[in-house]
């Protein structure tokens, strides 16, 4: 990195230009939001809306043909040990991994073509996976990989997180680059904030504790989503104080969920060596540092063809990865939360809970507690029936606010670089729970009264 024998080289108006247009390109495609059609949203958003629109034609069958491809050709390679290039990159997995995809592959074979148990291809299971969810995480990296460098080769990242360093460290135990994350995902799609994520702690700039806290603190659900689960749960009219409420105990939990475990024994070891640099040297100013090292991130930054070849790279890991992964982890979850007390009983110790903090309705409530960890939708479908409008109210910031479910985020992270399992998404899901419950009660009782 920079140091300050060469600071008046570094900070020239060109190289100063090199750091400022794509990033401020990146911000206003991922972070600044726009009101279209009377929505606010932001550019990739639309963007991602636009080639879902115009792909909906062909997308069911190009969701088959990428599980279908992804099955069999890790079966192939996986037996052979074909571990060489791209072809061994995308499909030579462990045994599990080509289970799952085998499993995906072949659920959305069923829905496609109507056939097998309904349990599996039926609209609130496969059908919810393959004809909802997958097109829209689909088409989202679609719309966001090639752009993404913007973010994170030239600057913009290193520049928010000398500013931000000492604030996130002392409330978040997060370096400040982390700000970016928690933007990206709170305006944009929790998906978005994940891929940043990863690509920070592949290049060294989190710890494996750092990465995962990001995504389990700031992954959450985008403002549009927030909207649909207050129109499902029917306190549309009380939006704002109920933003306002995801707010607040999403700030609260990123500062107290990172210091106790699961989070907190999480190893803070590195994909790589470490690339941190935002510790200030003695006699350096704040904003110098930053700018000298968002500068020399840009001028490091690869070659645009180079970009563009591991985008496409990227790009195809998570398709052929994720697609028949999600739809084989997601369909089981909500095979499970549909057709099985499995939920129900589990959430027996949040009956109880909910019943000594004095919510109503507690026994319909509480299995919506727990079976957020197979869907964050689900929540919000299996409490639409409740009167109390304090427990729709709880329930419907519970859902956006406990971040880790298996259909998406879940099953992000368990592929990824960043070394999880289920048990531990589950501790953490659980302890961003039990932690929301009185804050939600608290706030629900301050606006509603």
């Amino acid at each position: 990195m920079t140091d300050r024998g060469d600071a008046a080289a570094a900070l020239t108006p060109g190289a100063v230009l090199r750091f400022a247009l794509p990033s401020l390109a990146s911000l206003l495609l991922f972070l600044v939001p726009f009101r279209i059609d009377g929505e606010s949203t932001i550019l990739v958003a639309e963007l991602a809306a636009f080639l879902r629109e115009g792909l909906a034609p062909v997308l069911p069958v190009l969701i088959l043909v990428i599980a279908g491809v992804s099955a069999l050709a890790s079966l192939v390679l996986s037996l052979r040990r074909r571990e060489r290039g791209l072809a061994g990159r995308l499909f030579c997995v462990r045994w599990y991994w080509v289970l799952l995809r085998l499993a995906g592959a072949a659920i959305a074979a069923m829905v496609l073509f109507g056939a097998g148990p309904e349990f599996l291809r039926g609209d609130s299971t496969g059908g919810t996976m393959v004809q909802q969810l997958v097109p829209n995480v689909m088409t989202l990296f679609l719309a966001v990989i090639f752009l993404l460098p913007l973010m994170t080769e030239y600057g913009i990242m290193e520049f928010t997180g000398v500013l931000l360093s000492r604030f996130f460290r002392r409330l978040f135990r997060l370096p400040g680059r982390g700000a970016i994350d928690a933007m990206a995902s709170w305006l944009g799609a929790a998906p978005l904030g994940v891929l940043v994520t990863m690509q920070q702690y592949e290049r060294g700039s989190y710890n494996r504790r750092e990465a995962l806290s990001i995504v389990s603190s700031f992954s959450l659900a985008s403002v549009a989503f927030c909207l649909l689960i207050a129109s499902i749960l029917d306190i549309t009219a009380i939006f704002l104080p109920f933003y306002g409420s995801v707010a607040i105990v999403s700030v609260v939990l990123a500062m107290v969920v990172c210091r106790l475990p699961p989070l907190s024994r999480v190893p803070e070891t590195y994909h790589r060596k470490s690339s941190n640099e935002e510790a200030v040297p003695p006699g350096e100013s704040l904003g110098r540092w930053a700018l000298l090292q968002a500068v020399d991130r840009a001028a490091h930054a690869y070659p645009v063809k180079t970009q563009v070849k591991h985008s496409a790279v990227r790009l195809l890991d998570l398709w052929f990865g994720l697609i028949p992964t999600v739809i084989a982890i997601g369909t089981l979850a909500l095979a499970l939360a549909e057709y099985t007390p499995v939920f129900t009983w589990i959430a027996w110790p949040f009956e109880q809970y909910l019943a000594l903090l004095g919510v109503p309705e507690a026994t319909a409530a509480a299995p919506s507690m727990v079976v957020g960890f197979a869907d964050m939708i689900l929540p919000a479908v299996l409490g639409q029936g409740i009167e109390s409008e304090l427990t729709r109210f709880i329930i419907a910031g519970i859902s956006v606010t406990q971040v880790i479910y298996l259909s998406e985020i879940g099953a992000l992270l368990l592929r990824s670089s960043i070394e999880t399992s289920v048990a531990q998404l589950a501790g953490i899901f659980l302890v961003r729970t039990v932690l929301a419950l009185p804050l939600f009660v608290i706030l629900g009782h301050l606006f509603l009264d």
